[in-house]
């Protein structure tokens, strides 16, 4: 895109159509680590990361469109930018509501992800700790099988 002509209008039409899908995005991978299985989670990460490269590609076309100018790849830069191309101005501010939407999103996930990492780990003490004394009792040996219980009482003994 950036050896092409940019469009302000089309492009920022794009990137914030983009800005969507991303959210739609985060949403149902904040549905999903609310549910209990974690399946989907990977096909969704995967999903997320694309769509995040190509809202990189678009921003970087964006930048690339403003240096053409000679203004800044900020919000003032941004502003100048604009007054070149006042119709591309609606879809700008929507743009910039969408990445806070998008921000505030990631981060909630990423708390999701955090308490979700928190609980596993606690899962994985109570298992490996043992009733008898708080001594550890490792349940499955390094190749994950399942380790014989060599302490307290066969079954049948009374």
């Amino acid at each position: 895109m950036t050896n092409s002509i940019f469009d302000p209008v089309a492009c920022i039409s794009r990137e914030r159509d983009a800005t969507r899908d991303f959210i739609d995005i985060l949403r149902r991978e904040q549905a999903a680590l609310q549910q209990p299985g974690a399946s989907l989670l990977l096909l969704i990460a995967n999903e997320k990361a694309h769509q995040a490269q190509q809202l990189a590609q678009l921003s970087d076309a964006r930048n690339y469109w403003l240096r053409k100018l000679g203004y800044t790849q900020d919000h003032i830069g941004m502003e100048r930018g604009l007054r070149d191309s006042p119709a591309a101005v609606g879809a700008w501010e929507e743009l910039l509501q969408l990445a806070e939407t998008a921000s505030q999103l990631n981060k909630i996930n990423g708390i999701l992800v955090g308490q979700r990492l928190r609980y596993i780990q606690q899962a994985i003490s109570v298992l490996q700790t043992s009733t008898h004394g708080g001594q550890s009792a490792r349940l499955y040996c390094s190749d994950g099988q399942p380790q014989p219980f060599f302490g307290g009482r066969q079954l049948g003994e009374g």
